[in-house]
């Protein structure tokens, strides 16, 4: 168990807190099954009849609200009659259980010693010259709790998870940048200082993002999404055609706000 390795670490003091935050990469959701109609009215959405539970929709809704508040201070009443936060909460955790779901599909696993990895990566574990202190990482991991070491945990395989299901998908386009569109690319370009092998991984990235948004996009038509809820809209800026989401309707794809 991941646990026993760190609790093996002693001593030292550090604000919990600030210590999760440093660790844990955002949130993270975990689907449950379900079973019987019965429970539909505890659910906001089944994704291919596993559910996002209300629990989870409105925790979640909270927190990224919390996150704009913080943002935007006394503004955020006023910004947030013109943003669809609902909706957006709502079909990323539709993400989640459809990525959740494409990783068991494809029989993906993180390793123990994955995960230990990993955390010990995180630069909360660094000493002044930049590297690894085996010193601070036992004071820091000492001083968190068992069940806030078990979320850490879960998170950070629930993460790696997720970047090698990315992998393998990235994987399958074979993707390749030509020296053409390397030269391209300086030509449009002239005034950037990057070097041809920076470009050239800047061009890769862009296209590994666009086929795994492409390939995403793909999977989200072909779920079949039931959503239990009846999400608001936000103020209408050109017309009104948009309408709220009935019960047991599919919500059509929305972006979540875009991360400051």
């Amino acid at each position: 168990m991941v646990m026993k390795f760190f609790r093996k670490k002693k001593n030292a003091r550090i604000i919990l807190w600030i210590t999760a935050i440093l660790i844990i990469p955002g949130f993270l959701i975990w689907g449950v099954g379900i079973s019987g109609g019965g429970r539909t009215r505890y659910l906001a959405a089944t994704v291919n009849r596993e559910g996002i539970t209300q629990r989870e929709y409105y925790q979640q809704l909270n927190q990224v609200e919390q996150n704009y508040r913080r943002f935007f201070g006394d503004r955020f009443d006023e910004i947030a009659r013109n943003l669809n936060l609902e909706k957006a909460v709502l079909e990323e955790l539709i993400r989640e259980k459809l990525l959740t779901q494409q990783v068991r599909r494809r029989h993906i696993r993180v390793t123990d010693s994955e995960v230990i990895e990993a955390i010990k990566s995180d630069p909360a574990f660094r000493d002044e010259q930049g590297k690894f202190s085996q010193d601070k990482f036992s004071r820091i991991i000492a001083q968190i709790p068992p069940e806030e070491l078990s979320k850490i945990e879960e998170d950070t395989r629930h993460r790696l998870l997720q970047q090698k299901l990315k992998q393998d998908v990235v994987a399958e386009g074979n993707l390749k940048v030509t020296d053409q569109e390397v030269k391209d690319y300086l030509e449009k370009n002239k005034g950037s200082k990057a070097d041809e092998e920076q470009v050239r991984k800047m061009l890769l990235w862009q296209k590994e993002e666009k086929y795994f948004h492409d390939w995403y996009e793909q999977i989200r038509q072909k779920a079949k999404v039931t959503v239990y809820m009846n999400l608001p809209q936000p103020a209408p800026v050109a017309s009104s055609a948009s309408r709220a989401t009935s019960p047991e309707t599919s919500v059509t794809p929305a972006s979540p706000p875009a991360k400051k």
